[in-house]
C-alpha cells in the first residue's frame, strides 16, 4: 500500500521576537502529544480501509484465519482500540473485524497484519524502552521517565508486571554462543534484602555466571536468585547441556564451594589476584592481627603475584623468555610457601589457611598461557563491574525483592551490560525490523501575514 497524507502546521510568532526555547518546547509538545499519534492513527486507518475493501470484493487477505482460510470472510463490525507506543498512545476509533465463513471465528485482520495480538495494548518498542528504564532505576521513577519521553501514562505496578512476564530476560547459551576456542568463565554472587514466600524479610543471595569468548566479547550464562547453591547451579548447567571447550578457565574469588562445584566446566581455575590480598586482610584481622601486621603480608602477596605475560603473540615470544617465565612461577610458589610459614609462626592461622587454599590457583593464568598460548584474565574485574551494576539496582534502588522479581531485573541488566549488541538484535528481530516500511518527508512552506 502506498499513500500520500497531507497535513498542515499553523505557526504564529510574535513579529517583535520570541523565545527560541519556547519554540522548541511547543514543537516538541505538539508532535509528541498530537502530531505523531495522529499520523500513526491515520496510516493505520488507511491500511484498515484497504483490507475492508479486499473483504468486500472477495479478495485474498494478507493474513489467514487459524483454520487456514485466507479469502472467504464477511465483515463483522468494528471495535475501538488503544495501543501504547514509543511515540504516544494511538487511539484507533474503528478497527474492522471479519468473520471466517469456514469456522465462524472473528478477528481484526489489520491488527494481525501489523504483528499485534487481538488484545495487545502495547508495542514491542515500548516494552523495550520500559524494560531498559526499569533496569536502570526504580519502577516509580521509570514510570515518570517513560511518561516524559513518550507521553504514555502507565502505573509503576504495571511496569513491574511487564518485567515479571517478559521473555526478553530468558538467557540461553547455544553452542555457537560459546564457540570452539577456549575462553573464560566468571562467577560471583552478592546478597540483597529480599522477602520469603510468607512475606518475611530475609537476607537473600543472587548468583551470576558470565562468559568471555576468546575474542574478548562477553555473553550471559545465567542468573540464580532462589537461594540455589553452586552445586545446584552446576546441575542446572548440566541439565541445559552447557559445555565449554577444553582449555576454558574459571576465574573467581575464594567463595566457599564455588570453584569445587564449577570445576568440571573448566580445565583451569584462576583465583582472582585482586581478592587474594584483600581476603587475606580479613582473615588475618579475624586472627587478631592489626594493620601494622597485615600490611607487610599484603605487600608480599602483591609482589609475588605480579608476574606479567608478554603482550605479543605466543609464537613471537622467544623460548628463553618462556623459560624465564616458568622460572618466575617456580620462584613465586616457593615465596608463597615461605610466606605461609611466616604467617603461621605469627599465630595467624586463618590467614595462613586462606593463602594455602589459594596457592594452587594463583598462577594458572601463566600455566594456561604456557600450555595453550592464550591470554586469560587473572582478576575478576569483568564480573565485578557487572555485579556492581546489578548491586546498584537491587540494593541502592530497591529492597524487599521477591526471588522472581530480582531475578528478572538482574537478567535484563546482565544481558544489556554484557552484550548490548545482542540485546538490540533480539528486539530488532522481535519488532520485525525488515525494511517493510518506507517513509519520506516533504516540507512545503508558505508565509502569510
Amino acid at each position: 500500500m502506498q499513500s500520500h497524507i497531507v497535513s498542515s502546521l499553523d505557526v504564529c510568532l510574535k513579529d517583535d521576537g520570541f523565545s527560541f526555547d519556547e519554540l522548541v518546547y511547543r514543537l516538541e509538545e505538539l508532535f509528541d502529544k498530537q502530531a505523531f499519534p495522529s499520523l500513526l492513527c491515520e496510516i493505520l486507518m488507511l491500511y484498515d480501509e484497504m483490507l475492508r475493501m479486499l473483504v468486500v470484493k472477495g479478495g485474498k487477505l494478507p493474513v489467514k484465519c487459524e483454520c487456514g482460510n485466507g479469502s472467504c470472510f464477511v465483515l463483522d463490525g468494528c471495535r475501538p482500540r488503544n495501543i501504547k507506543t514509543r511515540i504516544g498512545e494511538v487511539r484507533l476509533p474503528t478497527v474492522k473485524r471479519v468473520k471466517c465463513k469456514h469456522c465462524g471465528k472473528s478477528f481484526a485482520p489489520m491488527l494481525r497484519a501489523i504483528g499485534l495480538d487481538d488484545y495487545q495494548t502495547k508495542t514491542h518498542g515500548l516494552e523495550k524502552l520500559v524494560l531498559e528504564q526499569c533496569a536502570e532505576t526504580s519502577y516509580r521513577r521509570a514510570a515518570h521517565n517513560v511518561k516524559d519521553m513518550t507521553a504514555v501514562s502507565v502505573s509503576h505496578a504495571t511496569f513491574r508486571n511487564w518485567v515479571i512476564d517478559t521473555d526478553a530476560a530468558d538467557i540461553k547459551v547455544p553452542e555457537g554462543t560459546i564457540g570452539s576456542v577456549p575462553g573464560a568463565l566468571f562467577a560471583d554472587g552478592t546478597k540483597f534484602k529480599g522477602i520469603d514466600a510468607k512475606g518475611r524479610a530475609e537476607r537473600a543471595e543472587i548468583r551470576v555466571l558470565l562468559g568471555v569468548r576468546a575474542s574478548g566479547s562477553t555473553f550471559p550464562i545465567g542468573v540464580w536468585s532462589g537461594g540455589e547453591t553452586w552445586e545446584e547451579i552446576a546441575a542446572a548447567l548440566d541439565e541445559r547441556k552447557v559445555v565449554f571447550p577444553e582449555g576454558t578457565v574459571l576465574v573467581c574469588d575464594g567463595e566457599r564451594h564455588l570453584a569445587e562445584s564449577l570445576s568440571r566446566f573448566a580445565t583451569y581455575q584462576q583465583r582472582c589476584v585482586f581478592h587474594i590480598p584483600r581476603e587475606t586482610y580479613f582473615a588475618a584481622w579475624a586472627d587478631g592481627a592489626r594493620q601494622k601486621d597485615i600490611g607487610p603480608i599484603q605487600d608480599k602477596l602483591k609482589s609475588v603475584l605480579a608476574i606479567e605475560l608478554p603482550k605479543e603473540d605466543y609464537e613471537l615470544v622467544p623460548e628463553d623468555k618462556k623459560r624465564e617465565i616458568e622460572q618466575q612461577v617456580a620462584t613465586a610458589e616457593k615465596e608463597v610457601l615461605k610466606l605461609i610459614g611466616e604467617v603461621k609462626s605469627k599465630g595467624f592461622s586463618r590467614a595462613a589457611a586462606y593463602i594455602e587454599n589459594a596457592r594452587a590457583y594463583m598462577f594458572n593464568y601463566v600455566r594456561r598461557w604456557l600450555a595453550l598460548g592464550i591470554h586469560c584474565p587473572k582478576a575478576s574485574s569483568i564480573i565485578e563491574r557487572t555485579m556492581r551494576e546489578i548491586g546498584r539496582r537491587i540494593k541502592k534502588l530497591g529492597y524487599n525483592w521477591k526471588a522472581k522479581g530480582v531475578g528478572q531485573i538482574s537478567k535484563i541488566l546482565l544481558k544489556i551490560f554484557s552484550n548490548r549488541d545482542e540485546w538490540d538484535a533480539y528486539w530488532k528481530e522481535k519488532m520485525s525490523m525488515n525494511q517493510s516500511v518506507l517513509l519520506s518527508f516533504r516540507l512545503d512552506k508558505q508565509l502569510t501575514r
